[in-house]
């Protein structure tokens, strides 16, 4: 663990917190803990999901291919549609950075993420950017989120997008006093 935590250039101490679940990591800290480990964020963290049942047969078609409510062997529906399952809240960080998870089952190599980022939060120190494995592909929605990439600053608003290569240093920040709200697709 010692070693570990030398490369990463954080506390042992703090590691065995963290394993314990005792202490929270900044974004940068979780992503260089699942590089070094060789996993991703949802092994690193404990979010396996079991795989759900087959999805109901699609409605049976028409003639003019518009469904008719009756199901695939043409009975009726036999009461109200089924809710959805709610996503629930992937991570909240130190910084004030929450990560929603917006589809299940997980899928390991990608994260596709609801993002919100309230004001001041940071996802590193500015002597820590982070750096970790695949591609980040954000869309943001709301608020204007502050992104410095390998040391240059960029803002980008409600309806614009970024693509960020994860072996880059990069850094995201709302400097604002709004929440900045984004999608994130995060490859491995």
């Amino acid at each position: 663990m010692r070693e570990l935590a030398r490369r990463l250039g954080v506390s042992a101490s703090f590691l065995s917190q963290f394993e314990l679940g005792q202490s929270q990591a900044a974004v940068n800290t979780l992503f260089a803990i699942a590089t070094e480990l060789g996993v991703s964020l949802d092994e690193l963290l404990g979010h396996s999901v079991p795989p759900r049942a087959a999805p109901p047969a699609a409605p049976a078609a028409n003639a003019d291919g518009v469904g008719d409510g009756r199901g695939a062997n043409g009975a009726a529906p036999t009461g109200p549609a089924p809710e959805p399952t709610p996503v629930p809240e992937y991570l909240a960080f130190q910084t004030g950075v929450r990560w929603r998870r917006l589809v299940e089952p997980v899928d390991e190599h990608v994260d596709f993420l609801l993002t919100d980022y309230e004001p001041g939060a940071d996802s590193a120190p500015a002597d820590q950017p982070q750096r970790h494995r695949g591609t980040d592909y954000g869309y943001i929605l709301e608020g204007t989120l502050t992104i410095i990439i390998d040391g240059q600053t960029r803002q980008v608003g409600p309806g614009e997008a970024i693509r960020i290569s994860g072996d880059v240093p990069h850094r995201l920040r709302n400097e604002t006093s709004q929440l900045v709200r984004a999608i994130w697709f995060v490859t491995d």
